[in-house]
Parts: C-alpha cells; sequence; structure tokens
C-alpha cells in the first residue's frame, strides 16, 4: 500500500512536470527549427531577421567583393540606414533590425552549397542571398528550393541560372546574355577591323554559352568566329589556342575566365607576339587593381562587359544617392576605384528591405509573395521580377583607359539596351596592335 502511494505522488509530481515544460515552451521557452512565427529570434533575441549572405570571400574570385572588403563596406552601410537610422524593419507591427550571416564560397560551387545548407539548417536565416557567378548562383538556389527559404540572387547571366529552373523560392537580379553579347558587336561595329574573332573559353558552363551564342551573333552580323574548342577550366596553356587565333589573323580576341587565367592568357599573348586590335578580358578584369596587374602599359584597350557605371542615371532606393555619389564615397572608404559590386550590393539590400516591409510578416511565404510583387526603382533602375524569376540589371560595355588615380579607368563604349546611358566614349585600339595581314 505504502509503495502504491509513492507511485502515485511520482506520476503526479511527473504530470505536473511535464504540464509545466508545454507551457514554458508554448511561451516562447523553447526552441525550433522552422521559422512559422512572425517574430523570428537570432541566438535567443527576440525581433531580429536574419540574411545569410553567401560569397567568395577567398578563392578566385574573392576580387569581385574585394576579398570582401567591398561587400562588408556596403553591407554595414546599409544596416545603417534600416537598423539606425530606421530602426529596423515594421514585421507585424514590431520593429526587427537586420543581422547578416556571412558564408564564404572560397570560390567553390560545392562549398557554396554547404554554407547556403548550414545557413538554413542551423542558423535558421529568413532570407538568402547568393551572389557572383553561377557558381554561387546556382548552387544556393538548389538550396533555397529544397528548403523553401525565399532567396535573392545577383550577377549572373540569365541563361545559366534558368538551365536549374523553374524556382519558387529563388529571386535572380541578372543581365540578360542576349543583350550582353549585342553590345560586344554594337561596340565592334564601331572599329574597323576584319571581323575574325577567335574564342578563349573554356568548358565551364559560362564558356559553353558564351561560345553558343557568339555563333549565333557572328553569323546574324557578318563576323566570323575561329574557335579552337573548349578546354578545362583552371587550364595553364594556351599557346595552342592563340596560336591558332594567331594564324587566323584574328582583329578581335575573346577570353572569358576568372582572373589568373585571364593574366596567363594576355601573358601568353605577348609572348608569341600576337596583339590583336581588341580584346575582351571577360567575367574577371573588373577591378582597375587588376587591369594594373597586367604590368604597365599591358591593359590601355582592353574590353569587359560593365555592370557598374558612375554614369548610371538611377537613384538608390534606401539612401537616395546617385550613381556617383555612391562611387565616390566607396572609393573614400576603401581606397579602391568602385566597380560592379556597388550595384549588385546595394540592390540586393534595396529590394529586400522592400519586400520585407511589404510582407509584414518572416513567413516564408509571405517574402516570397512579396518578392513576386517587387515593382521598384533602385541603384539599377526598374526592377520587377518576369515570371522566370529574373529581375533584369542592365549590362554596358566597356573598355578600359589609363587614368591617373587608379592606373586605368573603365569607359562606357557601347550601351544599346540601356538608352538611359547617353554619355558614350570612342573606342579605341590597344597599342601596337599587329593581328592583320
Amino acid at each position: 500500500m505504502k509503495k502504491k502511494n509513492i507511485s502515485r505522488v511520482l506520476l503526479t509530481a511527473l504530470a505536473v512536470l511535464m504540464t509545466l515544460t508545454l507551457t514554458l515552451t508554448g511561451c516562447g521557452g523553447g526552441s525550433s527549427s522552422s521559422n512559422t512565427s512572425d517574430v523570428g529570434t537570432a541566438d535567443g533575441v527576440a525581433g531580429t531577421i536574419k540574411i545569410g549572405y553567401v560569397l567568395p570571400l577567398t578563392g578566385p574570385m574573392a576580387s569581385y567583393s574585394v576579398g570582401g572588403v567591398g561587400a562588408r563596406y556596403i553591407a554595414e552601410e546599409a544596416l545603417k540606414i534600416i537598423n539606425d537610422e530606421r530602426g529596423g524593419i515594421d514585421i507585424g507591427g514590431q520593429k526587427m533590425k537586420v543581422e547578416i550571416i556571412w558564408g564564404d564560397t572560397e570560390s567553390d560551387p560545392t562549398k557554396a552549397q554547404e554554407v547556403a545548407t548550414k545557413l538554413v539548417t542551423s542558423d535558421k536565416v529568413n532570407i538568402l542571398f547568393g551572389e557572383w557567378t553561377p557558381a554561387t548562383t546556382s548552387p544556393v538556389s538548389a538550396v533555397a528550393e529544397r528548403n523553401k527559404v525565399p532567396a535573392i540572387l545577383a550577377n549572373g547571366p540569365d541563361t545559366s541560372w534558368l538551365e536549374g529552373g523553374p524556382y519558387d523560392w529563388s529571386f535572380g537580379l541578372f543581365f540578360n546574355y542576349d543583350w550582353f553579347i549585342d553590345e560586344y558587336f554594337n561596340a565592334w561595329d564601331e572599329m574597323d577591323t576584319n571581323k575574325k574573332i577567335g574564342l578563349v573559353l573554356d568548358s565551364n558552363v559560362d564558356g559553353v554559352g558564351m561560345a553558343d551564342i557568339m555563333k549565333v551573333k557572328a553569323a546574324e552580323r557578318g563576323y566570323t568566329i575561329v574557335d579552337p574548342g573548349r578546354f578545362p577550366e583552371g587550364t595553364k596553356d594556351y599557346m595552342q589556342v592563340l596560336t591558332q587565333i594567331q594564324n587566323e589573323n584574328c582583329d578581335i580576341l575573346v577570353s572569358s575566365l576568372l582572373n589568373p587565367e585571364l593574366v596567363t592568357v594576355w601573358n601568353q599573348c605577348q609572348q608569341l607576339g600576337y596583339t590583336p586590335k581588341t580584346a575582351v578580358l571577360s567575367k574577371g578584369m573588373h577591378l582597375a587593381s587588376e587591369i594594373n596587374a597586367l604590368g604597365e602599359g599591358k591593359g590601355e584597350g582592353l574590353c569587359i562587359e560593365t555592370q557598374w557605371s558612375p554614369q548610371f542615371p538611377w537613384i538608390n532606393s534606401l539612401n537616395g544617392k546617385d550613381a556617383q555619389t555612391l562611387s565616390d564615397e566607396y572609393e573614400a572608404a576603401i581606397n579602391s576605384s568602385p566597380d560592379l559590386e556597388l550595384g549588385w550590393d546595394w540592390t540586393l539590400f534595396e529590394v529586400a528591405y522592400d519586400a520585407l516591409s511589404r510582407a509584414g510578416s518572416l513567413d516564408p511565404e509571405a517574402i516570397r509573395q512579396a518578392l513576386i510583387a517587387t515593382d521598384l526603382e533602385t541603384t539599377y533602375g526598374k526592377i520587377v521580377f518576369a515570371e522566370n524569376h529574373v529581375g533584369y540589371c542592365p549590362i554596358v560595355f566597356g573598355q578600359w583607359l589609363t587614368d591617373e588615380k587608379w592606373g586605368y579607368k573603365k569607359v562606357v563604349i557601347a550601351a544599346g539596351h540601356v538608352p538611359e546611358v547617353t554619355q558614350l566614349t570612342a573606342p579605341v585600339y590597344i597599342p601596337g596592335y599587329n593581328s592583320s595581314k
């Protein structure tokens, strides 16, 4: 009888304990692995919106973010406005501040997927950012789709990204690849060349895509393509490829590779004594510091697609500043020439702030619907996501010319698809060109 009484006491105590535990959990004393509440948490602090920012902070693609210095500067500037000046974003009547959790891809697609997965499953971010070429945007999108987390991707051609679609949760700030290549030809049409184009493109998705489009565009616009074929990414010896192009007397050279490979390509051109009239060194070579690294005088006249210019006429929706002001402030803050990341980084924050403000909730579906309805004037002009979830951004064609301040300065020489850019510079030829016979 005594044992039975003891058992009843123990059972009663356990029941009370369980009831208390459930009550405390329901009041927020426990943790959850999913974003089911309109009020998010970060490290146990209520009222924080978490953005997981995936980008190459190290490795060969780190130059895009200036080793993270440029990206962090713009993030800090955006958060000063959002968190300090505006007190956060109104989510269900509560002002919530934004926290950035950085994820380094190390310039590797597999690492990008690993980092994005951790941000979603362990850090419980509310939105993912993925930035810089398909090596980041595609794997981050895959993680977002799998876990039903809203993601905003930036910088890259639409075609490469769309191959992984259709998308429900991912939204891309990209350039149209057809427009991209059109601007090449728009510039070349203003030059006196033999209209022969030599391609130095690898087997990466970017290289394959560019080769295919170049061939179609060349046929349409009266140019001849000399294509030695694809080679593995990271190739170090381009002599055979370049010799074939030189022997065909190509006035135009086009290469789209990562920065270390582009340096090798251009150096080997010099070793062969091959200097085309004009050359595109694409994908890398976006910063004046990278052009300077080629050696004195070796960057004059080189061309590249251009995704940022102080000449852009649009206004930043967060701070009301124009492109020239943003460029000047960037130069002063990090002592570097301003370039493409200015547009992409700012627009990521502009679009995210706008969508979260309209969503009024951290429910993933509410954020997704807000992104679908985006109609915003930004640093990159008007952003509206098409049915394929791409918000198209400007792409123009630039050329590097000698500059006293940074060694080289990029000017815009073609902007057929961006009529808002009205001040164009006449293209020049590479000094010492000798390709034509």
